[in-house]
């Protein structure tokens, strides 16, 4: 495995050098161009007469009664944009990057505002809130996405940033908010709704440990930390709502990528003469290459194919088709040698795929609104085979789930201060759910002269069987209304309604927001709501007498304050309560029996609630500096089924704390750095140092608190770890955890094309992380680390 690592950086060492010295390295500052659209982010009208400049350059212009906007002879560089209207927040766009020859497209939303007087400017500055979002949101764009250190471009991991988010190990992606639980964010691209966006996706979660997205197609990122608006549902906990950007409506591209996580390529271009445009993307793992440096046990394989068109039928009439679809495997194999990460999975043969695939039409009534409607189609599959190196099969799940949507909604303003949207959504369900584990029996055993001796059975559990086949149904349905009240006041208040066919269960849930403006960059934030989410598939259909399951319910409240030290330096604390009820849970845990089990059994008694508070402070870059820094205290605690009384929840951290810096900067401006680059001696090595025509440099370090875990015992009768009864859960913790990410880019710019390498290094020194125990039959016990130190590499190439 040595052998193929160093084979494969010296594959793109070899890249990256002949990129380096090979003609047409641009000599001087070629030009690209910026193209764009701006529009109203309430109505999505276009907006002309819009003034658009280039900071710290002479260049700009105005949108046209279209909206849209051309900026020619940019140099290319990374610039910022300044957007500047009357009756709407001046926004300023970071980290616009302009290639030599190539035209950069912006599509540019701006935010209505009557907080104006004379003399007095409002401004968004570099930060753009989620759309109708009150409190506890960000929005993050590629650039973003890109630089993040310690993300490998993830945009699950990218959130991570926020002092509400967690995950559940350095191995998977899952989104854990406020001390809730996996599968409670909602995952919507491009106003389609996807279980799971994830390779090797947990069924009924939502985290896996590659998301399948390109990040080089989004647009931008927004996520709800809580307290999310009404047309947002049947999720508990948080949003990620993300938006794919357009194919090039000019001519035809390319972009082709390879690193240690992946290889695959960008194509896209017109339609029609730029009527509508296609982008399409293809991607292969290269993870085998690297598995022996990280722990891992097994070599994942995956691939994935997403695709967006969209065609501008006139100047009201959109059409978007979106798929994206995902195909992994993963065979681990017992080996001879025992230790903490393969005892107990003896042998697994894991298949998955998936797909989500939907057309949306989108319609502009005139200024007033907006509509879109949207058909779709998701779907996944599981097939995991579970065996013993006797070839005896001991586990079995083979699944398939299903959601046909037809999704519609509607926003329209009647008059400045006034907006009202209404929608909602039918799902057709079909799911074949297949799990099989066989029969057990727990073993007694004595020990005589140093030998361990069977002496009989004590304990026998039945054969496990779920095989239910089964077209089911979801309807939801949502009304909001935001209302400038005074010009410092506004509200967002909305109810909606959340149907399951298959428990006949049906959930209500108001959602209540308030802003008011102390002066033009200060603002004072409260939002309320229930957000309730209906059982997983998978859950609602283990037990035929799980029919009775309601929807789990959050009822959060969130305040905040927040407030712009400059355009570019933002800052918010926020306290939050979140109280948890109706979680299912299985019938054994009401239990102080050990050897109890539920034989997919739930029911809803959890119950717990989390509260803290947050403070995140975020620098964006103007010239070369930018950073965040987050911290969050909280408790998680649940009510323990058993005796009622208090516990800490599976994720209540208490502390966790965040910092990410950065420094950007642009060596072409210095002459010494131009005659340097004529030196062939230079070209070969500049790839190994921080000099580039342009070179970024991020660090990420995280810490948390230790997490808890419930005290096991090891019994030698029955060679097994149990928990004893009226043993209270989660007393202990896991050593506290940190890590520190570096991320270095270095970007080469030719006459017509450019070139991207970098170097992503995760838990750079090699802290030993725990993430939990393997605790074996003959009562040692192992730790089970997180990432070691893990490499990512490679290069990009747009042409």
């Amino acid at each position: 495995m040595k052998c193929s690592m160093n084979r494969f950086f010296f594959i793109l060492s070899g890249l990256i050098i002949f990129g380096t010295v090979c003609p047409g390295r641009a000599a001087d500052l070629l030009t690209g161009r910026i193209r764009g659209k701006v529009i109203d982010e309430s109505t999505q009208k276009p907006l002309p007469a819009v003034n658009v400049m280039i900071e710290n350059t002479q260049l700009g212009t105005a949108t046209n009664e279209e909206g849209e906007y051309i900026i020619n002879k940019v140099p290319s560089g990374i610039y910022q944009i300044r957007i500047m209207m009357m009756g709407y927040k001046n926004r300023v766009i970071a980290d616009v990057v302009v290639n030599p020859n190539k035209t950069t497209w912006q599509k540019i939303e701006l935010t209505p505002t009557v907080l104006e007087t004379e003399g007095v400017t409002v401004t968004a500055g570099y930060f753009h809130a989620a759309k109708d979002a009150v409190v506890s949101n960000r929005s993050v764009d590629f650039e973003e996405i890109r630089m993040d250190p310690g993300s490998a471009m993830d945009i699950q991991r990218v959130v991570q940033v926020l002092p509400a988010v967690v995950s559940g190990s350095d191995q998977m992606n899952e989104i854990i908010v406020r001390g809730g639980m996996p599968g409670e964010n909602l995952f919507i691209m491009d106003h389609i709704e996807i279980t799971n966006p994830n390779h090797f996706g947990g069924q009924g979660t939502g985290g896996g440990p590659i998301n399948m997205l390109n990040a080089h197609m989004v647009r931008r990122v927004d996520f709800y930390a809580g307290a999310f608006p009404a047309r947002y549902g049947d999720k508990a906990s948080s949003v990620m709502d993300i938006s794919l950007r357009e194919g090039n409506r000019e001519k035809i591209t390319g972009h082709a990528f390879l690193g240690m996580s992946g290889a695959g390529g960008i194509v896209e271009g017109p339609i029609n003469g730029g009527k509508g445009s296609y982008i399409l993307s293809a991607q292969k793992s290269f993870l085998d290459l690297i598995i022996s440096s990280v722990g891992l046990t097994a070599v994942p394989y995956y691939y994935s194919l997403q695709g967006k068109v969209v065609y501008h039928v006139d100047g009201n009439d959109q059409i978007r088709f979106n798929g994206v679809y995902g195909n992994d495997h993963i065979h681990i194999e017992d080996t001879e040698e025992e230790d903490a990460y393969s005892q107990g999975a003896e042998n697994v043969m894991a298949k998955s795929h998936q797909y989500a695939a939907g057309v949306t039409w989108g319609h502009q009534f005139g200024d007033r609104g907006f509509s879109q409607v949207t058909l779709s189609q998701v779907a996944n599959h599981w097939d995991t085979d579970v065996y013993r190196n006797n070839k005896t099969r001991y586990y079995l799940n083979q699944s398939d789930e299903q959601e046909q949507s037809l999704k519609a909604d509607i926003t329209w303003q009647t008059g400045k201060s006034f907006e009202w949207s209404v929608g909602g959504q039918v799902k057709r369900i079909p799911f074949q759910i297949f799990q099989w584990a066989e029969e057990d029996t727990l073993h007694m055993y004595r020990y005589s002269n140093g030998r361990t001796i069977w002496v009989g059975d004590s304990l026998y559990y039945d054969e496990f069987l779920q095989d239910i086949r089964n077209t089911t149904s979801k309807a939801a349905a949502f009304i909001q209304t935001k209302w400038q009240i005074f010009p410092r006041l506004s509200t967002t208040m909305g109810v909606r309604l959340d149907y399951f066919n298959f428990t006949k269960k049906t959930a209500i849930d108001p959602r209540l927001g308030f802003s008011f403006s102390l002066t033009p960059v200060t603002s004072i934030n409260l939002a309320a709501g229930q957000h309730s989410q209906a059982p997983a598939y998978i859950e609602a259909s283990l037990h035929p007498l799980n029919r009775d399951l309601k929807h789990k319910k959050t009822q959060q409240a969130v305040l905040g304050f927040e407030h712009l030290f400059r355009e570019d330096i933002r800052s918010t604390v926020e306290v939050f309560y979140k109280d948890y009820k109706d979680v299912p849970i299985g019938v054994s845990g009401r239990t102080s029996d050990p050897y109890d089990v539920s034989q997919g059994r739930l029911v809803n008694e959890g119950r717990g609630f989390a509260k803290g508070v947050e403070f995140f402070l975020q620098k964006r870059r103007t010239r070369h500096i930018f950073y965040t820094v987050s911290y969050s205290y909280s408790q998680s605690r649940g009510f323990d089924p058993r005796t009622d009384k208090v516990y800490n929840w599976d994720y209540d951290y208490r502390h966790v704390f965040t910092l990410v810096s950065g420094f950007f900067y642009d060596y072409r401006k210095h002459d010494w750095y131009q005659r340097l680059k004529k030196n062939l001696l230079f070209n070969l090595i500049d790839w190994a140092v921080p000099i580039a025509d342009q070179v970024e440099i991020g660090l990420r370090w995280r810490y948390l608190g230790g997490r808890p875990y419930t005290e096991r015992t090891y019994l030698p009768r029955y060679r097994i770890w149990t928990t004893l009864p009226g043993t209270p859960f989660n007393t202990l913790r896991y050593p506290e955890y940190h890590r520190l990410d570096l991320r270095i880019d270095q970007r080469y710019m030719f006459r017509t094309w450019n070139m991207v390498a970098f170097f992503d290094i995760m838990n750079i020194y090699a802290r030993d992380n725990i993430w939990s125990y393997s605790y074996s039959s003959d009562g040692t016990k192992e730790e089970i680390m997180q990432w070691q130190i893990f490499p990512v590499g490679g290069i990009s190439i747009e042409f």
